[in-house]
């Protein structure tokens, strides 16, 4: 998996996590459309709306 500098950064400010947490934060933000981008979007599913 190629990180981008911008992942990189990103990952940098998590760096007293646990290396399992910052594996699984790198995957999300190297997948999908924004991938590499350091944007992330998350949605809500099933709340009740």
């Amino acid at each position: 998996m190629a990180l981008t500098e911008r992942v990189k950064q990103i990952l940098s400010w998590y760096a007293s996590d646990n290396p399992g947490t910052l594996t699984n934060l790198a995957r999300m933000l190297n997948h999908g459309t924004l991938a590499g981008t350091g944007k992330m979007v998350i949605l809500p599913v099933d709340q009740g709306f």
